[in-house]
Order: C-alpha cells, then sequence, then structure tokens
C-alpha cells in the first residue's frame, strides 16, 4: 500500500473549490448587485406622482422584467422625469455606474366613478336612482366628477350617454330665476337682516352668481341664486357690508 501524498491531495481539493466558486459566483453576484425594474415600481410611481402625475396612478413599465445593476437595498436617483398626462406615457432617465439608464412604461389614473345608468336627454334632471359606478384607467381620471352629491340634482346640459364618465360641463343647476324674473334678494349681516324685491338680469341655477337690478333705486348689483326666486346679497369686495342699493 502506497503511503498518501498530501501535496496531491491539496491540490484536488484547490481545484473543486475553484470549480464551486465559478458555478456559484455569477448566481451570488447577480443577487447582491443587481435587481429587477418590476421590483422598483414603488420608487417609480413616487417620481411620477412627484412630477405631477394623479396619486391613483397605476404603474407599469415598458420592460419589467429587465434587470438594472443596483443593489436591491440601494435607492435609484432620477436624473429627470417626463410624464406626459394626456396619454400617460413617462420617461424616466437614472445614472447607473456612469451610465444613462432610460426607464419607459405608462401611468394610467385608476379611479371609482359615478356614472348615469341610463341616457339622457338635453335638460333632464338626474335622479339618484340613475347613478352608476365604474372603475375607469384613463390618465385624466382626476379630471371626472367623482362625488355623485355633485350630480343628483343636476340637469344635462346636453345629451349624455350612459356608463360614461362626467365633466363639470356635462351638467348644470336648474335654471331658478330667468331673466327678467322679480326676485326677493336677501341680506344678512351682523346685526342686521334686509330684504329687497330686484329684477333679474340673467338667467341662471342654485350657486350661480347672477346681477340684479334694484326696482327702487335701478342701481345693478349682484347676488348668490339660493332657491327658486331668492338670492342672498354678495358682499362687496374690500367692505364688510353688501349692498343692496
Amino acid at each position: 500500500m502506497k503511503p498518501l501524498r498530501i501535496p496531491g491531495i491539496l491540490t484536488y481539493a484547490a481545484m473543486a473549490m475553484w470549480l464551486l466558486q465559478i458555478a456559484i459566483s455569477p448566481a451570488g453576484a447577480e443577487e447582491f448587485s443587481s435587481s429587477r425594474l418590476a421590483d422598483r415600481k414603488a420608487e417609480i410611481r413616487a417620481a411620477l406622482v412627484a412630477a405631477g402625475a394623479p396619486e391613483t396612478i397605476r404603474v407599469t413599465l415598458a420592460a419589467p422584467d429587465a434587470t438594472i445593476a443596483v443593489d436591491p437595498a440601494t435607492p435609484l436617483a432620477f436624473d429627470s422625469v417626463s410624464y406626459n398626462r394626456a396619454s400617460g406615457r413617462y420617461l424616466i432617465r437614472t445614472q447607473i455606474d456612469g451610465a444613462s439608464v432610460l426607464i419607459a412604461g405608462e401611468a394610467i389614473a385608476v379611479a371609482t366613478l359615478p356614472v348615469l345608468a341610463r341616457a339622457l336627454e338635453r335638460n333632464e334632471i338626474i335622479g339618484e336612482n340613475d347613478i352608476d359606478w365604474i372603475e375607469v384607467s384613463d390618465p385624466r381620471a382626476d379630471l371626472y366628477i367623482d362625488d355623485a352629491e355633485r350630480i343628483i340634482g343636476k340637469i344635462a346640459r346636453r345629451p349624455l350617454a350612459a356608463k360614461t364618465p362626467l365633466r363639470k360641463l356635462d351638467i348644470a343647476s336648474p335654471t331658478l330665476i330667468k331673466r327678467g324674473d322679480t326676485a326677493t334678494i336677501v341680506l344678512d349681516a351682523p346685526g342686521i337682516r334686509l330684504t329687497q324685491a330686484a329684477i333679474a338680469l340673467a338667467s341662471g341655477g342654485e350657486g350661480d352668481v347672477i346681477a340684479f337690478r334694484n326696482v327702487n333705486s335701478n342701481r345693478e348689483f349682484k347676488a348668490v341664486i339660493v332657491a327658486r326666486g331668492a338670492a342672498k346679497a354678495v358682499f362687496r369686495a374690500g367692505s364688510n357690508v353688501a349692498s343692496l342699493d
């Protein structure tokens, strides 16, 4: 039996360790020095919101499985953020190891909005039973009316389709005072309450500010329509006292 040669065993052990290191180094290096763009959505979303995108955006990436040579624990530093509100597309530029890297995708606003359950003709009044709800993904979702209370009781300015998000210009308050009507104008001020008859110089609905003419003095002033045939005097700019003159 030949004696065991220690140097030979050490050589084979060193070779085995070297081969093992080659086998595991790529995976280990990638694990600790790179990350997927899809795992950085929270940072990308925060950057887009800071650039003016709606808070309700849903972020998608053009290349979600792409990797960047940045450790997952290292925050990304964005050089520039470009966001197109109309299309929802964005382009973000960042520097990685001195090289410029572009991140592209879409950021679409998501919202649950009140819509009409049925189509309405022009001047139809919107009732509580006419309201339905839908979820929309639209870069301009925050431009639509999101509160049903702002719709109920209003009238359609034009024919409106069902299941379609509404904008402020699609609806109006029902006309409570018409041009030429005689209305009662109320003035409430500290320690005083006055009423005055006046002629409406325009038509309007609840909340509209229109001009009136005092039936006694013929002087014009403005008031807020509060009910059918009634309005509340508007305070003059720079004064604590309103006028019915």
